[in-house]
């Protein structure tokens, strides 16, 4: 009796060390691994064959879950979803139980939608096939199901692109310093862009006189957004034209954007002071010069008068020779 009672329980050992072998006895997966590559927002279509090489029918789930790179397996909250970074909420696949007759063999469709939100790189999920009664039951043998690794590597969609809409002084003539320039930018890619760098200053003969941050603030442009800047030279050299150039760079590459504006610096008090110097200059010569003119018309006309008016002109003028 004792010896029946051993062998008893000894099998029924057995039996329970058995059972996650068994629920994924039978079963056999194709493809292995499927590897897939993409953007965000993209939407692949692959499928799984499932064979029950069993000699019975078989009830079979599956079961969807994240894998990470050291291994170890995520469950994610089923009724949860929009989750960038979860690679088993992107793939779409039947849940309902599926029942395999003896050497049956099924495709099964998967669907792999890749998240708008998710981030480059590589995710790992597993797709298990485990045979039981109901999905609670078969997915508490998930050890050792037969199963396809479900690989995607997410491309990054980044588009940075800060295009110059116009970079100008605020007036083209100024009558003193300081003077304000401003510059615009449109943000024609989908990510915001921060423009960093300076604006360097010239004088009217060409030598560097300053230089200022064209975005002190760091401030970013979001997609789709304009955004002016403004930014001031304080102090120059005289009067005449100066030259501002702009040389920015945004981006994980350091795109560039170079432009040249120019202004000119025109002292309106000086420039008056001069014009009215000028004036005076020429008015007083302009008088003086009708002066002597009008004393030499005077002095003509004296003469003549009094040549007229003498009785004994002679004339010295050759005689006429007469035939």
């Amino acid at each position: 009796m004792k010896r029946i009672v051993i062998v008893l329980f000894g099998t029924i050992l057995a039996a329970l060390a058995l059972a996650p072998a068994a629920h994924a006895a039978g079963l056999t997966v194709t493809p292995a691994v499927i590897d897939a590559q993409g953007l965000p927002e993209d939407m692949m279509n692959y499928s799984i064959t499932v064979t029950n090489t069993d000699d019975h029918m078989v009830n079979v789930f599956a079961s969807v879950y994240d894998l990470t790179a050291d291994g170890r397996q995520v469950f994610g909250d089923p009724s949860s979803s929009n989750r960038p970074a979860s690679l088993a909420d992107w793939i779409s696949v039947s849940r309902a139980a599926m029942i395999f007759a003896p050497g049956e063999t099924e495709t099964i469709p998967v669907g792999i939608q890749i998240n708008p939100y998710a981030t480059a790189g590589t995710y790992h999920a597993v797709i298990a096939f485990v045979e039981g009664g109901t999905r609670d039951d078969a997915e508490t043998h998930l050890d050792g199901a037969p199963q396809a690794l479900i690989d995607v590597d997410v491309q990054s969609n980044t588009k940075e692109d800060l295009v110059l809409a116009g970079f100008s002084p605020a007036r083209p003539f100024s009558s003193s310093f300081p003077v304000d320039f401003t510059y615009t930018l449109t943000n024609d890619g989908n990510v915001a862009s921060t423009p960093s760098g300076p604006i360097v200053f010239y004088d009217r003969i060409g030598h560097q006189i300053g230089s200022v941050d064209a975005n002190p603030g760091q401030t970013a442009i979001a997609p789709g957004e304009t955004r002016s800047f403004t930014v001031r030279l304080g102090s120059g050299q005289g009067f005449g034209q100066y030259k501002a150039e702009l040389e920015l760079t945004y981006g994980a590459n350091d795109a560039t954007i170079d432009d040249v504006a120019l202004v000119w610096v025109l002292p309106w008090q000086k420039v008056l002071a001069i014009f009215l110097g000028l004036l005076a200059v020429v008015v007083v010569l302009a008088v003086w010069l009708h002066r002597q003119y009008e004393k030499r018309h005077r002095y003509r006309m004296g003469m003549m008068a009094r040549l007229a008016a003498r009785r004994d002109v002679i004339d010295l003028r050759p005689p006429r020779n007469t035939p």
